[in-house]
């Protein structure tokens, strides 16, 4: 597994996903409200999303596990043995997620259908339970709570105050609200156990749940509503299995079938923005504002191209309101970084890449631990956020001399530098090259022995490759107990200090 790091991450890969995010739930919500008020063409009598609901189901059951094999995801699901033949079977928890999720699924679909309930109020009233849900979970799970998202709690609540004060323009029948509240409840089961099990920075734990949570709400999706229209009684009832029935003849099939397809993509995107390793409060409004722009979007091409209802003015201040949350939210948790290369750009002149090498045996312990140590003492000098020293030009970087290629840091190293409040990034060991050596302004080793080896590897580069103590060997803590760690740990914190206050021009 790959190592994490307790400090933020800043991917942008999750911005193009909110985007495909965006363009697929645009058309969804569109294209439901087409058929359901008989706009589609062919259409005459009325559709109920009960009828709609199995063509969507089916579309959405084939194509997932189409893009899986595509994606050649398969393989990252566990596997049991049947019969001689090897079939991926999703765990208790990504079971009981992928329950959630078929709830999700079907309530989404379901909720743009009902008579008098807008694609906009439909959308405060699901998306703005789900914000309020998000820092329930990090809280739940201890992941830390910025101030900013109990801020934008403070504007959420109200905002679905507001959309409430609407019911008088769009009757929110009792169907209709035991819909939404099935919506929050499918949340209310996924949004733990994908916390708990898979918001991590490793693809593969993210790949694994991602297949095995769609094999699980793809049964479920299907299963149940097929059940209830065997068995079931009632106008609803008789709705489904009318779906059901005139999947091959109903003029329905072509729209239904269309609109499950579309969800296949916006399921994608959303899925991988909430299996982010970044916290709910993030992810959740970054995945409920690209639905909400969305929404607001296909009411306006509803209303401009067959003359529905605009949204109301009470609507569109929810929404307002929704969106300063998802202000406060989401770009905010980049605010520093902002300002950080901000101040770099300002700079008049942009000065060369400084970046000083730490050398030790093995790249596991002790360079590693001088190169975070370097970093972390780097930012405090210019004042930056640690994070933020990708968007300037000093950097401490480590190898080692005889290093086994791609082993971790040791455990040990890793808490001791958390006991004296430097950020842990992951590591792969490495050995010292010419092309490392060349790229920079001075090298330290743990060693003179260290130093020798360097020198005799590397003559070009013996003017500017020192012992990180002159006097004193940096002695290996491997194998000698915890605090021998911290000892080493302290001593080449100090050394550091000292170093960098001899380098000129000065670091700030």
């Amino acid at each position: 597994m790959k190592t994490t790091s307790p400090h933020r991450r800043f991917k942008l890969k999750i911005w193009w996903l909110a985007l495909g995010y965006l363009a697929f739930y645009g058309p969804y919500s569109f294209l439901i409200k087409v058929v359901t008020t008989r706009l589609w063409p062919g259409i005459t009598g009325s559709v109920s999303g009960f009828r709609l609901l199995p063509g969507v189901v089916i579309a959405t059951a084939l194509l997932l596990p189409s893009f899986i094999t595509y994606k050649r995801w398969w393989k990252y699901a566990r596997h049991r043995q049947f019969f001689g033949l090897n079939i991926p079977l999703p765990r208790g928890l990504v079971l009981l997620s992928g329950f959630g999720t078929a709830i999700i699924i079907g309530t989404t679909t379901l909720a743009f259908t009902f008579t008098g309930v807008s694609i906009l109020f439909a959308l405060l009233l699901m998306r703005g339970g789900v914000l309020t849900i998000a820092p329930a979970v990090d809280l739940l799970f201890r992941r830390r709570v910025r101030w900013f998202s109990w801020a934008a709690l403070g504007f959420t609540v109200p905002a679905l105050l507001i959309a409430l004060m609407d019911v008088n323009n769009y009757s929110l029948t009792v169907l209709a609200a035991l819909t939404i509240g099935a919506y929050l409840s499918g949340y209310l089961l996924r949004l733990p156990c994908l916390t708990k099990m898979a918001k991590v920075a490793d693809d593969d734990i993210t790949r694994r749940y991602f297949v095995e949570e769609s094999l699980a709400a793809v049964f479920f999706l299907v299963t149940i509503p097929a059940i209830f229209a065997l068995i079931g009684r009632g106008q609803i009832m008789l709705e489904l299995r009318q779906g059901f029935a005139g999947l091959l003849t109903d003029g329905v099939t072509l729209p239904a079938l269309l609109i499950g397809a579309l969800y296949s993509g916006l399921y994608y995107f959303g899925t991988l923005i909430y299996l982010d390793c970044r916290e709910n409060t993030f992810c959740i409004p970054l995945n409920r504002g690209s639905s909400l722009l969305a929404g607001v979007v296909a009411t306006v091409a509803l209303a401009l191209a067959f003359g529905l209802a605009a949204p109301s003015e009470a609507q569109l201040a929810s929404a307002a309101m929704i969106v300063v949350a998802l202000l406060f939210l989401s770009p905010l948790h980049h605010f520093d970084r902002v300002l950080a290369k901000l101040k770099v750009r300002l700079r008049p002149v942009q000065q060369p890449q400084r970046m000083f090498l730490f050398v030790c045996s093995g790249n596991t312990c002790r360079s590693p631990m001088a190169a975070a140590i370097a970093n972390a003492e780097i930012a405090t000098r210019l004042r930056i956020p640690f994070e933020s020293l990708e968007t300037v030009n000093v950097r401490a970087l480590s190898a080692g001399v005889s290093a086994r290629v791609g082993a971790p840091l040791t455990t040990e190293a890793a808490e001791v530098l958390r006991s004296l409040s430097v950020p842990v990034k992951p590591h792969a060991a490495r050995n010292l090259t010419l092309e490392l050596a060349e790229q920079a302004e001075l090298i330290f080793c743990m060693t003179s022995a260290h130093r020798k080896a360097v020198v005799e590897m590397l003559p070009s580069v013996a003017f500017k490759t020192y012992c990180l103590d002159a006097e004193v060997d940096v002695d290996d803590p491997i194998g000698k107990g915890m605090a021998a760690y911290v000892a080493c740990a302290r001593q080449i914190q100090a050394l550091v200090q000292l170093r960098l206050n001899e380098i000129k021009p000065a670091l700030a």
